[in-house]
C-alpha cells in the first residue's frame, strides 16, 4: 500500500462516517442525554463491529452474509426493534428534563452494545467493504500489518468525525435550556431512531 492509496481511503471513509445514519443518530442522542463519554462508548461499539466486517471482507468471506443469512436476518431485525424501542422511549419522555447523569461501567457497556447492535444491523457492510476496499488497494496483497494500518485509519477517522458531532451535541444539550426545546429535541431524536429502525428492517 502506498501513501496515495491510504490518503484516498481515508478521504472516502471520512465522507462515509460523516453521512447521516443510525450510528450517527445513536452517537448524537447518547452524547446529548448522558454526555460525550457515552457517545464515545457508542463509537467504540461501532468500530469493533467494523473491524469484524472489515476482516471478513478481506479474507474473502463476503459470502458469509448468504451462508448465514437467517442469523444475519435475526440480528438485523433485533437491531431494528431496538432502535424502534429507543425512538418510542425518546418520544414518551420528551417532556422530561434532559440531564447529564453520572455513568457507571454497566451503562458504558450498554452504550458499547448499542453501537455494536446498530452496526450489526447492517450485515451488508461486509459486501460494502468487499466492493469498497479494492477501489483503493490490491486486496490480494494485503498483509496483517496492512490490515492493522487500515483499522487504525478507520478508528482515527471514526473518532475524529464523531468527536466533532459530539462537541456539537454537547453544545446543543447546553443550549436547549427551555423545557419546550428539550421536548422538541427528544421528539426529534425519537423520530430519527424510529426512521433508522424502519430503514434497517426494510433493507
Amino acid at each position: 500500500m502506498d501513501a496515495g492509496s491510504l490518503l484516498a481511503f481515508a478521504i472516502g471513509m471520512t465522507l462515509l462516517a460523516a453521512s447521516p445514519g443510525p450510528g450517527l443518530a445513536a452517537v448524537l442522542s447518547r452524547s446529548i442525554i448522558s454526555g460525550p463519554m457515552s457517545g464515545t462508548m457508542v463509537v467504540i461499539g461501532m468500530v469493533l463491529v467494523d473491524f469484524l466486517f472489515l476482516a471478513l471482507a478481506l479474507i474473502g468471506l463476503s459470502a458469509i452474509s448468504t451462508l448465514l443469512g437467517p442469523l444475519f436476518q435475526i440480528v438485523k431485525y433485533a437491531a431494528a426493534l431496538y432502535l424502534l424501542w429507543l425512538g418510542y422511549q425518546s418520544i414518551k419522555t420528551a417532556g422530561q428534563p434532559i440531564a447529564i447523569t453520572p455513568q457507571s461501567t454497566s451503562s458504558y457497556l450498554k452504550d458499547i452494545g448499542l453501537g455494536a447492535i446498530v452496526t450489526l444491523g447492517n450485515p451488508k457492510a461486509i459486501l460494502f467493504y468487499s466492493a469498497f476496499l479494492p477501489t483503493f488497494f490490491d486486496v490480494s496483497q494485503i498483509q496483517l500489518g496492512d490490515f492493522v494500518v487500515i483499522c487504525a485509519i478507520l478508528t482515527a477517522i471514526s473518532f475524529l468525525v464523531y468527536s466533532a458531532y459530539m462537541l456539537l451535541a454537547g453544545r446543543l444539550g447546553r443550549a436547549f435550556g427551555s423545557s419546550k426545546l428539550k421536548k422538541r429535541l427528544n421528539q426529534t431524536t425519537g423520530v430519527v431512531y424510529i426512521g433508522s429502525g424502519a430503514a434497517i428492517a426494510l433493507r
